[in-house]
């Protein structure tokens, strides 16, 4: 439900909202007593049974109602078609299958139909509320004038304060107040760790307490005397546990680092090899830039492979190369 009259009202008011309290409720007075006047007068110098706006709404209906066909079915009662929906009128009930008659007053295009079918005008079929008649009886009583604040009378009484504000210790609450039985939502967590907290109290709670042993000074020789009659208890032989794999003695290859950097480390994990099943050997990986000699890094780039044998010569400088083509080869 939709709260339409206090909108208009909040809406009308907006210039007045940010003015002291006394000038606020004199420009509202104000605004009112000039209003209703207004709408007064208007009202008298409209000739027609139902408010402008209703009349207004009811002469569209009436065009959209030429294309139904009302059918009488009882007394007062059609059956209302235009090949594309059907509905039934009550003209006594001033009631519609479609509901809009029920929640406007006002007839719809189905009653319409159904009101020419049986001779007579829409108008009269309009709730009351909608009657000019009821419009003037609305806005018939103005608001009086009022003297000004220098000619009221004295009451004697002591001017009205304003009240003395106090402001509480600590921060302001930023959350509401909830209710007791308000529900919470399961989804949003309170910042605290209440679970852990209620499940550390529970398990707190499960375990019986201990149990108090009394000692005093004059049964003494008696708890001595009935602890040596207790029977000693045999001590029992150690049970087999299954070996776990962090219990294993560690493997010799852990033992020597050495063996963390070999040639193989890359198929191993800390030296355990890797597909040890299927692959007896590791893969010898294929020759890169990288893992040639600088030496040989030359002859890849000229096209004689690794397997060119170097050449010794003398260059002017006296400088020995070694497979080179410079002015100095042979």
């Amino acid at each position: 439900m939709v709260n339409n009259l206090s909108e208009s009202f909040n809406s009308m008011i907006v210039k007045a909202r940010d003015k002291p309290i006394l000038s606020m409720l004199e420009w509202i007075r104000v605004r009112l007593m000039t209003r209703l006047y207004t709408k007064k007068i208007g009202i008298e110098k409209y000739h027609g049974k139902l408010c402008p706006s209703i009349q207004n709404k009811l002469e569209k209906l009436k065009l959209e109602s030429k294309s139904f066909c009302a059918m009488p079915s009882g007394r007062f009662v059609y059956e209302v078609d235009n090949e594309r929906e059907r509905h039934a009128v009550d003209l006594v009930g001033k009631t519609c299958s479609c509901r809009v008659w029920d929640l406007t007053g006002i007839p719809y295009k189905h009653g319409v139909a159904a009101i020419f079918t049986n001779r007579e005008k829409p108008e009269d079929y309009t709730h009351p509320c909608y009657y000019k008649d009821a419009y003037v009886e609305t806005y018939k009583t103005p608001i009086p004038p009022m003297p000004s604040q220098s000619e009221w009378m004295s009451s004697g009484q002591p001017k009205p304060v304003a009240p003395i504000i106090y402001k509480p210790i600590g921060r302001p609450p930023m959350k509401r107040k909830r209710d007791a039985d308000e529900p919470r939502n399961p989804y949003k967590g309170s910042g605290r760790p209440a679970a852990r907290r209620q499940g550390s109290q529970a398990l707190a709670s499960s375990q019986p307490p201990p149990t108090p042993q009394l000692y005093t000074m004059a049964s003494s020789s008696s708890n001595q005397a009935a602890r040596s009659q207790a029977p000693t208890p045999q001590p029992q032989a150690p049970q087999p546990q299954a070996p776990t794999p962090w219990s294993q003695p560690p493997a010799p290859w852990s033992q020597n680092p050495s063996q963390w950097y070999s040639s193989d480390f890359r198929y191993t994990v800390r030296g355990a090899p890797w597909f040890s099943s299927s692959q007896s050997a590791p893969h010898t990986p294929a020759e890169t830039w990288d893992s040639r000699p600088p030496a040989t890094r030359g002859d890849a780039l000229r096209g004689r492979g690794d397997a060119a044998r170097t050449q010794k010569c003398r260059t002017r400088g006296g400088k020995v190369s070694y497979g080179g083509r410079g002015r100095g080869s042979k």
